[in-house]
């Protein structure tokens, strides 16, 4: 489609040319006498010596003349009527093959950003803002894909009008021709001057563009938090500040890109009509060869050639106004995605003896979370984390599904690295149920089915059934089918919770990870979760992160995790009477007044 829409503007912008012999045509063989129409000079001796000729002689002339003329009329009225059905056809397919690649080049490459944001590690996901990644993908591509609306919806013609026009006009009259060309250098000095300004501004722009849907995001996002301290002024006058930030950088870019084109304007136009008037002047001198026909023919092309002239000039314009764009989606396309396996990773089947962290270091950035953590978690048995926020309880659940590895140190399954592993086979053994339930804007089916889309209707609803989830669903309107809304929206939190539960269970995991599952809900839909995570927990390796204590009491071994540490081991009656941290946080959460 690329190489058909090339052609066919070439084509196209050929034809335009072909216009102008057409022209030439009328001029010289048709409006002006057949037989003497050499030149203007010519022309103007015939009318002077008509009183001279013998009149029977001048008539016959004069009917040779118009049968001639009316013979090339009708040639150049079949020549202009193939022309223009010509045009006509190769116009509609060159449109519709345009606006196929344009369009295709633009979702492509949305595809391919999107393709790659799912890929890149978490901790890529974590230090960036997703008002940035939106902007990204959004606006930084529609701006990016600019350049390529204008390749093949006017370059492509405008250059073959530009070579075909050069061709025609050197064949017409080379010393007009190269007046003509004296212009060049001096657009070029003010293209490149401007283009440096516009590149530089439109980098500035886009960055306030993120800046702008960041602010927006929160809106969204903090929208109750907003009303319920009364702050919807303050995030308007906040918002406003950043969006006119942007007006003002956008405007720089506008106000480069209106001088450079008014410059080349002026320079442009001054230069065509300065060899308008040199051609009429050489046409009446009957210098350099030149007849009516051919100088009107010449400025025929001459004029065409202003408008595809002043859109290639532009170019660079443009390219400095949407490369800045284009830099900010590689950037992301051309981020290191997150690491693959091993060339001789293996897959692993079940966990059959339990997991093991060794040593294990791991940062982000600078900030060292985890300084040489020892534990394990032998499999079938429930292992809990406590300890105070910050810690690295979160972290140790993210290692165990590698969606990071450690600096140093090892994570073992069997006995085996993880990093031998293949992350797929790994994460098929997982399933995670996280403080936030996150759902997706569709059916509840359709959510509990999340991880494993291949389930039964029956299957879905034994699920919810075991999540205490079952009883609510049937009471909707719409039952398993109802839409949860944006991020579960539509649902209480304990409803939002239970689904998620709901999905674990169906996934069926050997491994389960459960971070801080009840710790934002009420006190009659925590029971209600936790007895859908208790049916949830049997028989399987679970590791617990927790603050409430009242959630990890029955957890076969319970760990303290202090700066980066496993500090203490042990059963919830153990450690209650050890001293340390836990024992502090039991004492707190019985009596918090102490």
């Amino acid at each position: 489609m690329v190489a058909l829409s090339a052609l066919l503007s070439l084509a196209y912008g050929g034809g335009l040319t072909g216009r102008a012999f057409i022209v030439r045509l009328l001029v010289d063989d048709v409006a002006t006498p057949y037989e003497k129409a050499e030149s203007l000079d010519d022309w103007i001796e015939i009318a002077r010596k008509k009183t001279q000729i013998d009149p029977d002689l001048l008539a016959e002339k004069r009917h040779v003349s118009k049968e001639r003329a009316r013979h090339n009329l009708l040639r150049g009225a079949i020549a202009a009527a193939i022309l223009v059905l010509v045009m006509a056809a190769i116009r509609v397919v060159r449109d519709y093959c345009s606006e196929w690649v344009i369009t295709r080049m633009l979702v492509d490459t949305q595809r391919d950003l999107t393709r790659k944001l799912l890929r890149l590690p978490l901790g890529a996901h974590q230090r960036g803002a997703r008002g940035d990644a939106i902007a990204r993908i959004t606006n930084d591509t529609q701006v990016a894909n600019r350049l390529q609306s204008m390749i093949f919806d006017d370059v492509l013609e405008d250059a073959a009008v530009v070579v075909s026009a050069a061709v025609a006009l050197f064949y017409l009259s080379w010393q007009l021709t190269l007046a003509l060309i004296v212009i060049g250098p001096p657009v070029g000095i003010v293209l490149s001057v401007f283009g440096t300004r516009i590149r530089k501004a439109s980098r500035r722009r886009q960055l306030q563009v993120s800046e702008v849907m960041q602010r927006f995001v929160q809106i969204l996002s903090g929208i109750k938090i907003i009303k319920a301290f009364g702050a919807e002024d303050a995030e308007d006058r906040a918002f406003v500040d950043e969006i006119m930030r942007y007006f003002r950088r956008a405007l720089r870019v506008v106000r480069n890109r209106v001088y450079s084109r008014g410059l080349v304007d002026l320079m442009s136009q001054s230069a065509m009509y300065a060899v308008i008037l040199l051609g009429f002047w050489a046409a009446i001198g009957n210098l350099w060869g030149l007849t009516l026909g051919k100088t009107v023919a010449f400025m025929f092309i001459a004029g065409s050639l202003y408008r595809p002239m002043k859109s290639l000039t532009q170019i660079p314009n443009t390219v400095n106004d949407t490369v800045p764009s284009a830099e900010r989606v590689f950037e992301v396309i051309d981020a290191d995605a997150e690491a693959v396996d091993a060339p001789d990773a293996l897959p692993i089947a079940r966990l059959e003896q339990g997991i093991r962290f060794r040593n294990v270091v791991f940062n982000y950035g600078r900030e060292e979370v985890l300084r040489g953590l020892d534990l394990e978690i032998p499999a079938g048995k429930t292992v809990a984390l406590v300890g105070p926020t910050g810690s690295g309880k979160t972290t140790v659940a993210d290692l165990v599904l590698r969606l990071h590895d450690p600096e140093s140190g090892a994570i073992e399954f069997d006995g085996v690295d993880a990093r031998k592993l293949t992350r797929r086979s790994l994460r098929a053994l997982c399933a995670v149920v996280t403080q936030e339930p996150f759902l997706f804007d569709t059916s509840i089916l359709e959510n509990i089915r999340y991880g494993r889309p291949e389930a039964s209707k029956g299957e879905v609803e034994a699920a919810a059934l075991a999540a205490n989830a079952h009883e609510f669903i049937e009471k909707l309107p719409q039952g398993y089918e109802t839409r949860v809304g944006e991020l579960g929206s539509q649902l209480s939190g304990g409803q939002r919770q239970r689904i998620t539960v709901a999905r674990a269970i169906l996934r069926d995991p050997q491994i389960l990870i459960l971070d801080e599952p009840t710790s934002a809900l009420d006190a009659i839909s925590e029971q209600a979760v936790q007895e859908a995570i208790a049916n949830l927990m049997q028989h399987r390796t679970v590791l617990v992160i927790a603050h409430r204590l009242s959630t990890v009491q029955k957890a076969d071994v319970i760990a303290v995790l202090e700066d980066g540490v496993i500090s203490m081991t042990g059963t919830h009656e153990e450690l209650a009477s050890a001293g340390g941290l836990y024992e502090r946080l039991v004492r707190l959460q019985l009596n918090p007044a102490s």
